[in-house]
């Protein structure tokens, strides 16, 4: 299946879940082929993670002038940064089936996360993440344009995963909040993380 066939036939899965229609689950390869089959979304992401890691150094030298860093490494940095929140967005949806008593879960959500991961990636940064750097500024209200556009994609986000977390998990609803809770927010806390550790936040003020 070629690339775009690919991605296509798992989105197509997604929205069908997103529909409340359980067949969807047949667009879903949870063998152990299937399993790892589906870190090739991965490989598809890659040219958006380096567009977003080239506008992230463009952004951050208007702030700061980072003459010590060279681009490749600030470059190199944001790449592991990604490829790190994608790993720890996976590793919090396993961890909290686990924790639920609901291993037989981990495998589909691994895949689904993986494939829906392409569209989320493209989305969020060829479109959120430069109008995000283009609203960069320390002004009070650029800063609450920026938290609206973030208020709105998060809210887009749930408005999607949730209707596909009721197909696929299903049971009570204080479950699937812990699931999504869990698979949203350790990740985001791990991003944070390390962007400021690796000091590639931009500090509009």
């Amino acid at each position: 299946m070629r690339p775009a066939e690919e991605i296509r036939h798992h989105l197509g899965g997604l929205l069908l879940l997103a529909r409340g229609d359980a067949r969807g689950l047949s667009h879903f390869d949870i063998s152990d082929e299937g399993v790892i089959g589906s870190f090739r979304a991965l490989l598809y992401c890659l040219p958006a993670f380096l567009f977003s890691a080239v506008l992230w150094r463009i952004a951050f030298l208007q702030v700061l002038p980072d003459a010590g860093r060279w681009h490749i490494v600030f470059v190199y940095q944001v790449l592991v940064l990604n490829v790190a929140t994608w790993g720890a967005v996976l590793l919090s949806a396993s961890l909290a089936c686990l924790a639920l008593g609901l291993r037989p879960l981990a495998r589909p959500l691994i895949v689904m996360l993986n494939w829906g991961g392409v569209a989320l990636v493209h989305g969020g940064y060829l479109l959120l993440l430069p109008l995000f750097l283009l609203l960069g500024g320390s002004t009070l209200w650029l800063w609450l344009v920026r938290l609206a556009v973030l208020a709105s994609a998060l809210a887009g986000l749930l408005a999607i995963v949730w209707p596909v977390a009721h197909t696929v998990i299903g049971g009570p609803r204080w479950r699937r909040i812990m699931i999504v809770a869990t698979t949203l927010l350790l990740p985001w806390w791990v991003s944070r993380t390390l962007e400021m550790s690796m000091g590639l936040n931009i500090p509009y003020g």
